[in-house]
């Protein structure tokens, strides 16, 4: 079964993806139980790549070292819904890749007014590294509803990238 999007959904994905400063990461441990971290992330501008930074040492990052995986979702606490995404091939940045994480990363810290990272941040000996994914799926969760209204189920809901990349 395949469901017509509403525009105020689409609407409300793009606000997300856009305004969110940060996106709960999930990760499997090596005993196959979930960690989940919340990091400060950046998307290139065709929502190809994720990039975020991250102490190496940090229990999320071995875990992605370990099996290349990760999934996030983006939401608002005050607001049903949010924005999933399964993300592939996870890994550390260096040399050119590196130059074009920190380039994504500092166009958009800079429209914040934040400082600018330079690549000693993330240099060999640093603990902290920064970090890319592929965005393999992106998708909402919509609700079935029974005659009375009531939710019975959700339903996964892909959304295609060049909807999402329209201005909000």
């Amino acid at each position: 079964m395949s469901m017509k999007i509403p525009e105020l959904k689409i609407n409300r994905a793009k606000e997300l993806i856009y305004t969110s400063k940060h996106v709960s990461l999930a990760t499997t441990n090596a005993d196959g139980s979930p960690h989940n971290s919340p990091v400060r992330f950046f998307f290139d501008d065709k929502l190809e790549n994720i990039y975020w930074g991250s102490n190496a040492e940090a229990l999320h990052s071995q875990n992605i070292l370990r099996t290349g995986q990760l999934f996030g979702v983006l939401f608002d606490r005050m607001e049903v819904g949010g924005v999933f995404m399964k993300y592939e091939g996870g890994h550390i940045l260096d040399g050119k890749e590196l130059e074009i994480g920190l380039e994504i990363t500092n166009a958009s810290r800079a429209k914040e007014g934040e400082q600018k990272i330079t690549s000693d941040h993330y240099s060999a000996g640093s603990v902290q590294k920064m970090w890319s994914a592929r965005i393999a799926n992106l998708w909402i969760n919509m609700p079935v509803r029974d005659e009375n209204g009531f939710i019975l189920r959700d339903e996964r809901v892909e959304l295609e990238r060049n909807i999402l990349l329209k201005n909000i």
